[in-house]
């Protein structure tokens, strides 16, 4: 054997064992830790898969120090306490929509729940990524619940699941249809509908007591909700996709975590969401399906230009209403951004 080549084999060895001890190192100050997280949602959510694929990777990146387990459909509180719970450190980490706390997240709500503004959840995704890093309204609303998110999601366009058809702007009048937070229920309203204020795991038995006449969901969440058995009539109606939930961790704990793991989380959060962006379409193609083969039907709505008519600019809508409530500066600020990224996304 050469002189050269085995100087450059002892070279590629020793450089191997540098590299494995200084990744064992760099993970010497990580501590071994059960970390719960508090749910509002059943573990079928596409969204929850991709937390659980989170989870699977920081377990995987710390070797096992750090694992999480999850509490699913508020087994350790209620939407109204999630929150509470999380910023409090009784957990640490809660995911629920924030807009189930519009008092609180005045700013925030906007990407999680406002009507008949995107179409795409990949690009309400990529608004809320941005005004998490860049918007100082955002960032102080967090810092003020004492919550940092550690994952967002995103949600395709909401649609009308229902007990009779709807077709037309008139068949919408009168009917009960499930909302949520603030926005949801201006559009109803607007449209001559009745806005009933339901969390998720509730849905399925006002339909099927007749307590709402329409659940208001994209495919996927109505169909691993199994609303196809109370709502057999699925509009293709499209009131627009959201970023959806967050996913939040207590911010004080957080802080605490030495930067290494910081780092993990970081690269699992990359993961996670490129994964939940690439299956989107699979997810609402298979829950569509689902439906109809267990006896749903897809209506066709007739009239989506006139209702596209009747909200030409929600993101002046919302911000003239943030203005009244002595939010004009910040509200401002959040929708200069969101209309930023909209515009680089063209």
């Amino acid at each position: 054997m050469k002189l050269s080549n085995l100087v450059s084999g002892a070279f590629a060895l020793t450089m191997t064992a540098i590299a494995f001890s200084g990744a064992a190192s760099a993970q010497d100050d990580i501590k071994r830790m059960n970390l719960r997280w508090a749910h509002f949602a059943p573990p079928t959510w596409g969204s929850a898969q991709a937390e659980q694929l989170f989870a699977k990777e920081i377990e995987k990146r710390t070797n096992g120090k750090v694992k999480i387990q999850f509490f699913w459909s508020g087994a350790l509180g209620g939407p109204s306490e999630l929150m509470d719970l999380v910023a409090s450190g009784a957990v640490d980490f809660a995911s629920f929509p924030p807009t189930y706390y519009p008092a609180q997240w005045p700013m925030m709500g906007l990407i999680n729940s406002l009507p008949m503004t995107w179409q795409d959840p990949k690009l309400a995704m990529d608004i809320q990524e941005y005004q998490i890093a860049n918007n100082k309204a955002i960032q102080d609303e967090l810092a003020k619940n004492k919550l940092k998110v550690v994952l967002i999601h995103g949600l395709p366009p909401y649609r009308l699941q229902c007990t009779t058809p709807v077709k037309t702007m008139e068949d919408l009048k009168g009917k009960r249809i499930r909302t949520f937070g603030d926005w949801p229920p201006y559009v109803m309203q607007k449209i001559g509908a009745v806005p009933v204020n339901v969390p998720l795991g509730e849905i399925y038995e006002g339909l099927q007591r007749g307590s709402l006449d329409c659940g208001y969901n994209p495919n996927e969440n109505s169909g691993f909700l199994k609303l196809y058995e109370v709502a057999k009539n699925w509009s293709d109606i499209n009131f627009g996709a959201i970023a959806a939930y967050s996913s939040f961790a207590n911010a004080e704990k957080f802080a605490a975590y030495p930067e290494s793991l910081k780092k993990i989380f970081k690269d699992a959060y990359d993961v996670a969401v490129a994964w939940e962006k690439e299956n989107f379409d699979v997810a609402e193609k298979k829950h569509l399906a689902d439906a109809e083969k267990a006896g749903a039907k897809v209506v066709h709505f007739e009239e989506q230009d006139k209702l596209n008519a009747t909200f030409p600019d929600m993101l002046k809508t919302w911000e003239e209403t943030m203005c009244s409530k002595n939010l004009c500066e910040q509200a401002k600020s959040v929708v200069a951004d969101t209309r930023k990224v909209m515009e680089a996304a063209k």
